[in-house]
C-alpha cells in the first residue's frame, strides 16, 4: 500500500525530471514471500528502465489502456480479462528504449524475520547494475523512482542502503533516488508488472506474461 497521489509529490518528482536531463530514469518495485508457511522465502526486486525520450509517450500509452488512471497488476491477475490486460501494458515495452532488470534473493536467511535484510541486499545489487549500466543496455541511469511506502521505517532504510553505496564509492552521490506513490507516476506500473510477470513464472510455472519480455530482461540471482 502506498500514500494517495498529491502535488506536493508531483512537483518533487519534476523537479528531479529536469535535473535528469536526458538521463534515462529507472522506476522499481518488489515482490517477496517472507512468511514461515513452509514455502520458499524470497526477496524480488525489478527495474524498468526507460530512455528520456520515451517517458512521456510511454505514460501517456499507458493512460489511454487504463483510462480509469488506477491499476494493481495483483488485483488483475485474478481474472482472465485482468491478465490479457496485464499482457497488453506489457506489450508496450520496447527494444532498445526500455530495460528490465531483476534481482532474485533466493532464498532469505531464517534469522531474517521479516526480510528487511534480503530487501537491501537486493535493493544495493539493482541500485549498482542501474547506476554503472552493468549489462550494457542502458546508458547509466540518472534518477532512480521507487514505490514510497506506508511506512517511514521501509523508506528510511531505502534511504540508508543508498548512502551506504555513496559511501562506499560504489555509486556517485549525484544519483538521485525519490519514493513516490503509482498514483503520482503511473510509469510504476512497469515495475509492478514487472515484478508480477517474474513471480508467476518462478513461483506458479505460468509464463505466459513473462516471455513478454523476457528478452529485454536481466536476471541477477543472490544466494
Amino acid at each position: 500500500m502506498t500514500p494517495p497521489a498529491g502535488p506536493g509529490q508531483r512537483n518533487v518528482l519534476k523537479v528531479h525530471y529536469e535535473r535528469a536531463g536526458a538521463g534515462p530514469v529507472a522506476y522499481l518495485d518488489e515482490t517477496y514471500h517472507v512468511e514461515y508457511d513452509g514455502r520458499r522465502r524470497f526477496y524480488v526486486m525489478a527495474a524498468v528502465v526507460v530512455l528520456e525520450h520515451d517517458r512521456d509517450p510511454l505514460r501517456n500509452e499507458l493512460d489511454e489502456l487504463v483510462p480509469s488512471g488506477w491499476w494493481h497488476t495483483t488485483n488483475q491477475l485474478r481474472t482472465e480479462e485482468g491478465r490479457d490486460q496485464a499482457r497488453e501494458l506489457l506489450q508496450t515495452f520496447r527494444v532498445p528504449d526500455e530495460t528490465c532488470v531483476i534481482v532474485d534473493k533466493v532464498s532469505i536467511e531464517p534469522t531474517d524475520k521479516d526480510g528487511t535484510r534480503a530487501r537491501g541486499a537486493v535493493l544495493g545489487r539493482l541500485l549498482t547494475a542501474l547506476h554503472t549500466g552493468e549489462h550494457g543496455t542502458h546508458p547509466r541511469v540518472g534518477l532512480t523512482v521507487i514505490e514510497e511506502h506506508r511506512t517511514a521505517r521501509i523508506n528510511n532504510y531505502d534511504r540508508a542502503v543508498r548512502a551506504e553505496l555513496i559511501k562506499s564509492g560504489t555509486i556517485a552521490d549525484t544519483a538521485p533516488f525519490v519514493a513516490v506513490s503509482p498514483g503520482t507516476e503511473h510509469l510504476l506500473w512497469l515495475p509492478d508488472l514487472v515484478c508480477s510477470a517474474y513471480r508467476q513464472k518462478t513461483v506458479f510455472g505460468r509464463d505466459e506474461l513473462f516471455e513478454v519480455i523476457e528478452k529485454l530482461t536481466h536476471v541477477v540471482q543472490l544466494p
